[in-house]
């Protein structure tokens, strides 16, 4: 990939993609007098080739994910908008997102996570952005999963991996994709119940004490209301079953008039 544009000041520049699998189309015709259809194929070759061309995009640097696939179209820089476009060139799709003022970006050994930041310079001196100094971790498809400030940032590397999966065992991780789909699910929704009792423990105690105040109020109610009836010889005056309900209609006249209609 590479970046170009009309003239080095443009503030929108195009972004292109090359591979190197060419494709030519081959004719094949049939022997002078013989018989035979004329055959045409399409062959890959390794010679460069232009595969799109994304326009009008704001950005300086490129980022590919090592695991290839992703790119990262990012503007970097004190005077730049902290713009960063997550690209998929196989699927297409483009994800938008924004860190102000960053001026690195870094990709996981393994691709699926990259950390942007905004860090000063390792020499000292006055930094006068530093109230933004930190940095944000991402996805490989742009959902933020964590952010974090400092008062002072220099540097931030990623811990090296001895080494990454084979061949083999990437297309074994593929073919059982959907048994590890279940796992991870599972993991998820215990790891998100977990959180979800931390987050309420306090909310769950609160009402735990509100119905033990219920409970010993209940308690206290039921005992006054034994003392209550014993006073009374046995009579409960709660027991609507001790009451006589009688329904008693009353009419009222509020006012009368009388008019002689002369026919």
């Amino acid at each position: 990939a590479m970046i170009h544009a009309e003239n080095p000041s443009a503030s929108k520049v195009n972004v292109s993609f090359y591979d190197m699998k060419k494709e030519v189309e081959t004719t094949k015709k049939p022997i002078v007098g013989g018989k035979g259809k004329t055959i045409t194929r399409i062959e890959k070759i390794s010679e460069l080739n232009k595969v799109e061309t994304l326009e009008a995009k704001q950005c300086n640097f490129l980022f590919w994910s090592p695991a290839g696939t992703n790119i990262i179209l990012a503007s970097l820089g004190d005077s730049a908008s902290g713009t960063l476009e997550f690209y998929d060139v196989d699927s297409k799709a483009l994800v938008v997102k924004e860190h102000y003022r960053a001026n690195q970006v870094l990709w996981d050994p393994s691709g699926r996570s990259v950390a942007t930041m905004v860090s000063q310079p390792i020499e000292g001196g006055h930094f006068k952005f530093a109230m933004d100094n930190g940095y944000m971790l991402w996805s490989f498809q742009g959902e933020r999963l964590y952010q974090q400030s400092f008062e002072t940032f220099y540097q931030f590397l990623w811990r090296p991996r001895e080494s990454l999966l084979s061949r083999g065992e990437i297309n074994k991780v593929k073919k059982n994709l959907k048994k590890y789909e279940k796992q991870f699910d599972k993991a998820d929704k215990e790891r998100q119940r977990k959180l979800y009792l931390e987050e309420t423990k306090g909310k769950r105690m609160e009402r735990a004490k509100f119905r033990d105040i219920l409970g010993r109020n209940r308690d206290i109610q039921a005992r006054r209301r034994a003392e209550h009836i014993a006073l009374l010889g046995g009579y409960d005056s709660d027991d609507e079953s001790n009451f006589v309900v009688r329904e008693v209609t009353r009419e009222t006249v509020l006012s009368t008039k009388e008019e002689v209609v002369v026919g």
